[in-house]
């Protein structure tokens, strides 16, 4: 398989069902990625995500009832890239302190999600 045929798997965690629907959607449009599964329950992602496979990518909100900071935390070293995403931008910072790649604010665009992807990819690439 050429590197540039490579999908790359998806976990979605977020408490909000539209959020979610969203987020399939972006996945579903780009085709580099795959989505694995998505949870509106943080604590019952925390605990399936210890028994999948290699996850690439970790789309995930940070206000829920288990902070997404601390999943964050959590599989920092597990997941290879992680994109916080959330209506609350005064967390901007405390995504950095949990090495996110990547901080979104809801509402995402379209164009701003396949642009934060790609310059993930990219700069993986070299």
């Amino acid at each position: 398989m050429k590197h540039s045929d490579k999908k790359y798997r998806c976990i979605v965690i977020d408490d909000d069902f539209s959020s979610i629907n969203i987020l399939k959607e972006y996945i579903s449009l780009t085709p580099k990625l795959t989505l694995v599964k998505s949870y509106l329950s943080p604590s019952v992602a925390v605990t399936e995500i210890k028994n999948l496979e290699k996850i690439d990518f970790l789309f995930l909100d940070i206000n829920m009832p288990i902070s997404g900071l601390d999943i964050a935390k959590i599989f920092r070293d597990v997941v290879k890239f992680i994109i916080l995403i959330t209506g609350h931008p005064e967390y901007a910072l405390d995504a950095f302190s949990v090495h996110a790649d990547k901080f979104l604010v809801k509402p995402i665009p379209f164009e701003k999600f396949i642009e934060s992807v790609n310059q993930i990819l990219k700069s993986e690439m070299n």
